[in-house]
């Protein structure tokens, strides 16, 4: 890889040294909000609710009780707006749950999520499980959180690792060999399908074979390149580049994990990250919906632990976000359904 590009790759994992630090602090401002206070109005645009259902159009493809694939997706959402972005055309959410919660507070979200016609990705965090010299040590609350999920409607998966290869640090890393060695140990208590960020997998599989990209890490894995740069500046042959190189291997490495491309949409002060503009957003999009994913998602949907700006703030938006379900995310199920 040319020295350009893995610094930039590492720009953005080094997103995880900060991510990893907030997302206590987001749980825990998510619970003082749920307990004491309304949300915010984040009401929908009436631009966008004229004429528009109360939740996504009927898919084009046969009836199923199943999640109809590429899906559209956000992260970081709050119960109580479960209802706002499904208005928006989301069908599933990433959202962390607590470690110290009770399987009362889980499936709370769980459920809210199924009455909206959500699926779910919950992160337990902190998330339980450790490498320990040569093994995985899954402690007891882990392990009830995910025979609590497992079964449940809305559950799409449950969230394995963030960003394995890198965990927090260049040569802190989990190999192939251990990721997939969670892998087992999570499905030998519950029968789950596992999602992973994995961010950068030709990258990390042109390092060598010990992090080469493998079937068994994950069901669902994930990963990105962050286009929307301060100064307006948009990066987008470089984001479709790095989709499709990712895709490609995949494809060669991995052809039973399915692919989930994550869309970014936040901005911090120093970052370099900025939220796009509706027709970036539109172009990013109709790419990637393009290309054989099984979803994607903005990312994220509010995050203030961490950032400064995100898409919850740009009501000016919503009607995009809600026009790329109806038009990029549809024809693409369209399209799945025929093939």
């Amino acid at each position: 890889m040319r020295g350009s590009a893995r610094l930039e790759l590492l720009r953005t994992l080094a997103l995880v040294l900060v991510i990893a630090a907030s997302v206590a602090a987001f749980l825990q401002a998510a619970r003082t909000t749920e307990d004491t206070t309304q949300t915010d109005d984040v009401s929908i645009d009436p631009r966008l609710s004229t004429n528009q259902p109360e939740s996504p159009a009927a898919s084009p493809c046969p009836p199923s009780s199943e999640l109809i694939e590429p899906f559209y997706g956000m992260q970081f959402v709050q119960q109580d707006e479960l209802g706002t972005v499904r208005k928006l055309g989301v069908e599933v959410v990433l959202m962390a749950l607590p470690h110290d919660g009770a399987p009362s507070d889980w499936l709370g979200y769980l459920d809210a999520a199924k009455a909206e016609g959500i699926h779910v990705i919950p992160w337990l965090w902190p998330q339980g499980w450790t490498w320990v010299g040569a093994t995985w040590e899954i402690d007891a609350q882990a392990r009830l959180f995910l025979r609590t999920v497992a079964g449940h409607p809305a559950l799409l998966a449950t969230y394995g690792l963030h960003e394995p290869y890198w965990n927090e640090c260049e040569g802190c890393g989990y190999t192939t060999a251990a990721q997939q060695a969670l892998y087992r140990a999570i499905k030998a208590i519950a029968d789950v399908p596992l999602y992973s960020e994995i961010n950068g997998i030709a990258y990390w599989t042109a390092r060598g074979e010990a992090t080469a990209f493998a079937d068994g890490i994950c069901d669902y894995c994930q990963t990105s390149y962050y286009p929307f740069k301060d100064a307006r500046v948009y990066e987008r042959d470089r984001a479709i580049n790095g989709l499709r190189t990712d895709l490609a291997v995949a494809r060669d490495r991995a052809p039973h994990s399915k692919i989930v491309w994550t869309m970014p949409a936040f901005a911090y002060p120093g970052g370099g990250f900025r939220v796009p503009t509706a027709e970036e957003m539109r172009d990013l999009a109709s790419v990637v919906y393009s290309e054989q994913i099984a979803g994607a998602w903005w990312y994220p949907w509010q995050f203030s632990d961490l950032y400064t700006d995100f898409l919850r703030n740009h009501r000016e938006l919503y009607p995009s976000v809600r026009a790329i379900f109806d038009d990029y995310v549809q024809r693409a199920k369209t399209a799945r359904c025929a093939s």
